[in-house]
């Protein structure tokens, strides 16, 4: 594991961005992580799917954040 990341363990479910959301400390700094809520399935039962697999969407996260795959808001799409 990382040691510059720190993963906060705070999945919700943003409405407005119609996604599952998640922030993590990067050398200090808090970067927000999302993932695209799929067709066909509801927020909240996204949102258990996802805390259920957290260790690998931090992965997935901590893959992204290592390759520089920010936006142009500073935030990670997965």
């Amino acid at each position: 594991m990382n040691q510059q990341l720190i993963f906060n363990s705070d999945f919700y479910y943003d409405v407005a961005k119609q996604a599952v959301a998640f922030t993590c400390l990067v050398s200090g700094l808090r970067v927000n992580c999302f993932i695209r809520l799929p067709q066909n399935v509801s927020g909240d039962e996204f949102l258990q799917q996802v805390k259920a697999d957290a260790f690998n969407w931090e992965d997935s996260a901590e893959h992204a954040i290592a390759n520089d795959a920010y936006n142009s808001v500073g935030e990670i799409w997965l």
